[in-house]
């Protein structure tokens, strides 16, 4: 097969991958240099999250909506299960590291970084070390979807596990949820956000979002609840906050318009860029005429005490 250039790398038209072949066109996603600009410009707003956010206000943008997110995922998490110092919290597929800083400053606990991509991991690193907190922060570099290597074996007693927009990534989610509860110690809590299928929506309705992005079949939200319930958590719990979709689509699409030219100057490709603007267009028309994208906050725990 041809390498792939810059113009299509990421494009995924008409196309969804096997729970074979779904990791490797994650790090295409994600590692590319001209990708992690793009979604710095367009997720993060500049910043370290590259996820969906939750408006406050009307002059809300990605990078507000963003840390509004974080706060609320940082409050589910201690409300779940406290987070003292003492917490190990596992991010699961960290990303450039935005959730895990910032776990780091407000519990000052220790935070292992789980991530498929060295490039993103290395920005992590070095800004965590910027931020003060870099010896709270571990990282391990490693793919969920690996079926041999995940759950690892040694990292300790982890009380609490977080992750954002990843899930969406696992070529089986019930099987990655089962591994998860492998993972932690009893009691230990589990929050995580994910982009999903509407429950009722088909795939060919998901179309602009799966030809952009590296994932098998879509998740629901009723099905989660039913997988966290299969893997053997209890408490289960799910905030549905499919209306802050369009907002933050709509905001998406407006970094691509109004910063276009600053990401081309700054690497990336016109054509990725194009492919980008005309699949939010899409997703924005679909978002408000018919709402088949869900997403929101899942909270679990698993069996055992509270503190």
């Amino acid at each position: 097969m041809a390498a792939q250039t810059p113009q299509t790398t990421g494009d995924f038209t008409n196309k969804q991958f096997s729970e074979q072949e779904v990791a490797n066109k994650v790090i295409e996603q994600y590692s590319e240099a001209h990708a992690r600009t793009f979604y710095k410009y367009v997720m993060g707003g500049g910043g370290y999250d590259i996820h969906y956010g939750m408006f406050r206000t009307a002059t809300d943008g990605v990078f507000e909506s963003s840390k509004n997110t974080n706060a609320a995922l940082l409050r589910l998490l201690d409300q779940t299960r406290p987070v003292t110092k003492d917490s190990v919290v596992l991010d699961l597929g960290s990303g450039h590291g935005g959730l895990s800083h910032e776990i780091a400053q407000t519990f000052g606990c220790k935070v292992i970084s789980f991530n498929i991509s060295p490039e993103q991991n290395q920005m992590n690193l070095d800004e965590a070390k910027r931020l003060g907190v870099g010896e709270l922060i571990s990282v391990r570099c490693g793919d969920f979807n690996d079926r041999a290597n995940f759950p690892p074996s040694d990292l300790g007693e982890v009380t609490h596990v977080i992750s954002c927009e990843v899930f969406c990534h696992a070529a089986s989610k019930p099987n990655l949820l089962a591994d998860v509860r492998k993972i932690v110690q009893p009691g230990a809590a589990l929050v995580f956000t994910d982009i999903m299928g509407a429950d009722g929506a088909d795939e060919k309705a998901l179309k602009d979002f799966t030809d952009r992005n590296a994932t098998t079949a879509m998740a629901r939200p009723s099905q989660y609840l039913d997988w966290l319930k299969a893997a053997g958590f209890c408490h289960v719990g799910f905030f549905d906050g499919s209306g802050h979709l369009l907002p933050y689509f709509s905001a998406m699409l407006d970094v691509c318009h109004k910063q276009g030219a600053a990401m081309v100057k700054d690497g990336v490709p016109q054509p990725y860029l194009d492919k980008w603007v005309a699949s939010l267009t899409d997703r924005v028309a679909i978002q408000k005429d018919k709402a088949v994208f869900a997403w929101g906050l899942f909270s679990a725990r698993a069996p055992g005490p509270l503190y």
